[in-house]
């Protein structure tokens, strides 16, 4: 029983997870790069701690003693056993930004769909496999935003832009603000007023039943 899945994760220039699948390099290589893929410009991927205790078989004592060194010295090279099993469950892959609007630039040349460059990092690797071994297994890609959010990076894969309605009507809306002073309580300003919004748009949120 169950669906047969083969994980898979695919990074952009900031390649410590790729690194650490395919030589159990756990390690910061320099700064930080900014790529087209934004919200994947990261260093230390904390998720990473909570696959390395599963694998290690619930180890607590050995991930908490990895982490710490990882911590104090930004370098870590996994054990090989551990590394082993992080192998066997994931793949892995990088994509460059040349590769990330070639992506999506093909994807919009064979399917009229235009990819966010985080949704082109995951399809690259699906063109990778598929140009290297036609007819392999399907794959599904999970593609996180919107190609609006990115216009910068459309221009780059010369496409042309599409605004959905929803964010070309944000432009259009009026821009409200509230000076707060360091001495007020935040979390109850905008705790007020999220109530009073709400309140104006269905008068009956406030209203308890009797």
């Amino acid at each position: 029983m169950g669906l047969p899945v083969r994980l898979v994760t695919v990074v952009n220039d900031n390649d410590i997870i790729h690194r650490a699948i395919q030589h159990g390099d756990f390690s910061l290589s320099g700064g930080t790069k900014t790529t087209l893929a934004s919200a994947m410009d990261i260093q230390e991927p904390y998720n990473m701690e909570r696959i390395f205790w599963l694998l290690s078989g619930l180890d607590s004592v050995l991930v908490k003693t990895l982490m710490e060194t990882f911590y104090t010295s930004k370098q870590l090279k996994l054990p090989e056993e551990l590394q082993r099993k992080l192998s066997e469950r994931l793949s892995s892959c990088s994509a460059s930004d040349e590769e990330i609007v070639r992506t999506m630039r093909r994807c919009w040349e064979e399917n009229r769909y235009l990819l966010c460059p985080h949704s082109a990092v995951a399809v690259h690797y699906h063109y990778k496999q598929s140009d290297c071994r036609p007819g392999s297994d399907p794959r599904c890609c999970l593609a996180p935003a919107s190609a609006g959010k990115f216009q910068d990076a459309v221009l780059k894969a010369g496409l042309t832009p599409k605004v959905p309605p929803e964010i070309q009507a944000l432009e259009m809306m009026e821009s409200r603000s509230t000076t707060l002073r360091r001495e007020d309580n935040w979390a109850k300003i905008l705790r007020d007023r999220i109530e009073a919004v709400a309140m104006e748009r269905n008068p009956l949120a406030g209203c308890i039943p009797p």
